[in-house]
């Protein structure tokens, strides 16, 4: 796991701050079949994920999930099949963020590298700050 836990770390580490918000947290983990379970249409998602576009680590990116299902990008995942691909394949009708935390390296360990433990409170803030923006919008 290491930093392809970061999704993970910063669910765990909002939840009791998005439920207070009227924020479901569902930590899928690798069970796409209760993940997928939990997911109505019209649902509006937030799915906190390690990504690895080359950029610093750390960075937070956010990107419409409507984007990723209409062009259908390619993402590879060590869990397959990934929920983009199945809430495509099942139709379900949903609009939200993939929130892209970029990892600094994959290890077998359950422990983040340095640098992402050292950013965890920015990186929580940051995303906490773009869900509850993006909530009063809806």
């Amino acid at each position: 796991m290491g930093d392809d836990g970061i999704g993970i770390r910063v669910a765990e580490e909002l939840s009791s701050r998005l439920k207070h918000i009227g924020i479901e947290v569902i930590v899928g983990e690798v069970d796409i079949d209760y993940t997928l379970s939990k997911i109505e249409d019209g649902d509006f998602l937030f799915i906190i994920d390690a990504m690895y576009l080359n950029v610093k680590p750390g960075i937070v990116t956010f990107t419409p999930i409507i984007k990723s299902i209409t062009q259908h990008l390619q993402a590879y995942s060590q869990h397959q099949p990934n929920l983009i691909h199945l809430l495509k394949t099942y139709g379900k009708s949903v609009e939200g963020f993939i929130i892209g935390i970029e990892v600094e390296e994959i290890d077998f360990n359950l422990e983040l590298s340095n640098t992402l433990q050292t950013r965890l409170p920015h990186i929580c803030e940051e995303v906490y700050q773009f869900i509850y923006q993006n909530i009063r919008r809806v």
